[in-house]
């Protein structure tokens, strides 16, 4: 009977340890400046985390801290993630048309391709690619994807940074093939409000040059969970995990394409180390180092956005055999001041994302 119960003990033992095992958790009780800033008031910064480990036969092992698909957050370019899978898919619905097909916007005499646009998309972040994409695919189109795709906490109301970001009405896009042309331009009927909590935010926000003593309305802002975003991730690098009703409609070649892109820093396609450094739009890992070791042995596919304050990346991260996919908020806006590009990026937000993510490595390297 002893026996027994020694044994009974070892075994609850090790599931209970197994059980508390969070390696978001124990991040966060670094000592490291970085960390522990935030950390000591965690529910100021509006954080969010979620991470999964993929082990030697790409299973999930999902964990999360203070996850609310719900609770709305400003997820800045990171919807550009979605654009981007959604843009391939587009032309994969029209004959003659691929990745290098050329094509330009109405109004514009910059000729471009889709490759281009969703490599500058990951490389630096670009909101005019972005929107190239966005006349493309219209509001409709890319709700009616992510809806499609499983994807129910998020909604897509306008462009990034440009005048009239919301209009319904899109541009023509114009592909050249050879000596003809193919015109598309999608119709959008009137966009629906957010229905999610908290869609007042901060205490004041600045509008036409005032100060308007009020929280700012995001109700007709862009919008997609952590949830969402991990789940994308998850379904470009490990489709054999998900129903094919899921999944991409990609060739093989177009997804080492998007992989691919999604892990290239901006002197690998040509653009200066001056004005673009290699940390750009790599929070993760490097957001506090500007020049990357290619040599760490460690590969980032991320997307990663920052506005009004609030700071979100989404990726996969490889060192070696180790696999894992990491997906953070944090709202840095400390004076809960909107609109007035006075926000804490550098000096709290990226030290963060970098050193949490180093330690979450750690963590899972040492278990």
């Amino acid at each position: 009977m002893n026996k027994f119960i020694i044994i009974f003990i070892a075994i609850f033992s090790i599931s209970s340890c197994k059980s508390n095992f969070n390696p978001i958790k124990q991040a966060l009780k670094s000592e490291k400046p970085s960390i522990k800033k935030i950390s000591k008031k965690i529910s100021k910064y509006d954080v969010q985390i979620k991470l999964t480990l993929i082990d030697s036969n790409k299973n999930f092992n999902d964990y999360e801290f203070r996850v609310k698909p719900k609770k709305y957050f400003y997820p800045a370019s990171t919807v550009k993630l979605p654009i981007a899978l959604f843009a391939i898919e587009k032309i994969n619905e029209i004959d003659g048309l691929d990745l290098s097909t050329p094509f330009k916007i109405e109004g514009e005499d910059y000729i471009t391709s889709l490759k281009r646009e969703i490599e500058m998309i990951f490389a630096i972040s670009s909101n005019k690619s972005s929107n190239r994409l966005f006349e493309l695919l219209g509001q409709d189109y890319i709700n009616q994807k992510y809806k499609s795709k499983g994807i129910n906490n998020a909604r897509m109301f306008h462009r990034l940074s440009t005048k009239n970001s919301d209009n319904i009405n899109t541009k023509k896009v114009i592909f050249l093939i050879g000596d003809s042309i193919v015109t598309i331009q999608t119709k959008n009927k009137q966009k629906d409000r957010l229905k999610i909590k908290n869609l007042s935010l901060g205490k004041g926000h600045i509008k036409n040059g005032r100060l308007i003593s009020k929280p700012m309305d995001f109700s007709e802002k862009n919008f997609i969970s952590i949830d969402n975003l991990h789940y994308l991730i998850k379904l470009v690098f490990y489709k054999e995990k998900f129903d094919e009703r899921f999944r991409f409609n990609f060739s093989s070649e177009q997804y080492d394409f998007i992989k691919e892109a999604m892990s290239i820093i901006p002197s690998d396609i040509g653009l200066d180390k001056n004005k673009y450094p290699d940390n750009y739009v790599k929070n993760f890992i490097y957001g506090d180092i500007s020049n990357i070791d290619k040599k760490d042995g460690i590969k980032i596919y991320n997307k990663t956005g920052s506005a009004y304050g609030h700071m979100t990346e989404v990726a996969l991260i490889k060192k070696g055999d180790l696999s894992i996919i990491l997906t953070a908020t944090i709202n840095v806006n400390t004076n809960k001041i909107y609109n007035d590009n006075n926000y804490d990026y550098s000096s709290l937000g990226s030290p963060f994302f970098a050193e949490l993510s180093r330690e979450i490595i750690k963590i899972v390297e040492s278990k």
